[in-house]
């Protein structure tokens, strides 16, 4: 079953500065596409804009209009975003967990290989870290005899000295 992820809120308060001024011509998901396509590049942006021009093709008509108004004529820097962008997709996985969808079905919805969806829940995959010992925790005062498991084959951690 192909499960939908979630759409995500982009927080203008998180994005970095340049790219909220992109952000803030563009439109929020133009200017995401546009850093993910050219982030951390400087890009000449023209001073009239051409129906042939890289950057149409990219964000398509409306949106360059925008960023040739806004900076036609300029070389802008823009900005790399990964970091953003990164934890934009944790945020899409945390926000496939509270909707309630498992493990693979958030892997399916955002991307991600089922072992990295565990990674950033925290190893929480199914309610419970069980990855993880607390190390604050009083330790059991009845500890468990593990003669003959794996960690013991031959049974030796039976035997009193």
């Amino acid at each position: 079953m192909k499960s939908a992820a979630p759409i995500l809120t982009i927080k203008p308060e998180a994005l970095p500065e340049g790219l909220r001024e992109l952000a803030r011509v563009l439109g929020d998901t133009d200017a995401l596409r546009l850093i993910g396509l050219h982030g951390g590049a400087r890009v000449s942006v023209p001073k009239k804009a051409r129906e042939d021009h890289p950057l149409r093709m990219a964000l398509g008509a409306v949106a360059f209009e925008r960023l040739v108004d806004e900076y036609g004529g300029e070389t802008i820097d823009l900005p790399k975003g990964d970091a953003y962008l990164r934890e934009l997709r944790h945020s899409q996985v945390r926000q496939c967990r509270e909707q309630g969808l498992t493990v693979d079905e958030t892997a399916e919805a955002t991307g991600y290989s089922r072992r990295h969806v565990i990674n950033i829940l925290g190893g929480d995959a199914n309610g419970a870290d069980t990855f993880t010992i607390d190390m604050f925790a009083e330790p059991d005062s009845d500890p468990v005899n593990h003669a003959g498991q794996a960690n013991d084959p031959f049974g030796l951690g039976s035997r009193r000295a």
